[in-house]
């Protein structure tokens, strides 16, 4: 009786987790799963994870749990990348374009660091790009610099990590994958009413209005 108790508690557990992922658009902690499941211990949630992983696997399903920025999400398969994206088409959408992605690419690398070095690397100012990438949530202030009027130095957050589907900082590949990898995955992402009601630098942001059905 007592192992049939147990055999219900972990169910219970898992499914709470699975409603959990669901429900979340942002990854989930291990300790965060632990306090809302009323899990017993960070070990009875993992193993709640693989027993979900193992069913969505052997039942075929088209999502599955992935663990990216120090937590765990629930994210559709990637072959059905393209009918997701039909189902979105009709919002209005913006993507990063080539300057933000390059100067992205340079912050995950290099950081911490300020407008100028960035500016130094690229040859062009970066005002407009930097404040973008910060309205995406995607690099943050994380200081000052030493030098001359103590400057902003900017680093990478963990929407970064989210946006390129990595676990932690140490997982950042060399500054040339990193590129590539900001290629692959840019896509059109909903644009915050804070940042369509000002003008768009022209490296900011490139529109995509949506195609007509």
């Amino acid at each position: 009786m007592l192992e049939k108790k147990d055999d219900r508690a972990e169910k219970h557990i898992e499914r709470t987790i699975e409603a959990l992922l669901f429900a979340s658009d942002i990854p989930l902690s291990r300790g965060k799963l632990v306090s809302l499941a009323d899990a017993p211990s960070v070990r009875a949630v993992q193993t709640a994870i693989g027993s979900l992983k193992e069913f969505y696997k052997e039942h075929r399903r088209s999502f599955c749990i992935v663990e990216v920025a120090g937590g765990y999400q629930l994210t559709t398969l990637p072959e059905f990348s393209g009918a997701v994206s039909r189902l979105f088409k009709s919002k209005r959408k913006s993507r990063l374009s080539q300057p933000a992605l390059e100067t992205l690419a340079i912050v995950a690398y290099k950081q911490p660091i300020s407008r100028m070095e960035i500016e130094a690397l690229r040859g062009v100012n970066c005002e407009g790009v930097l404040s973008t990438l910060t309205d995406r949530d995607l690099i943050t202030i994380s200081g000052r610099g030493e030098g001359v009027g103590r400057p902003y130095l900017y680093a990478t957050t963990k929407t970064f990590l989210e946006y390129l589907g990595l676990k932690d900082f140490k997982d950042l590949p060399s500054l040339e994958e990193i590129e590539r990898s900001l290629e692959e995955v840019n896509r059109p992402v909903a644009v915050p009413a804070d940042v369509t009601e000002r003008p768009a630098h022209d490296e900011e942001l490139s529109q995509t209005e949506p195609h007509p059905d």
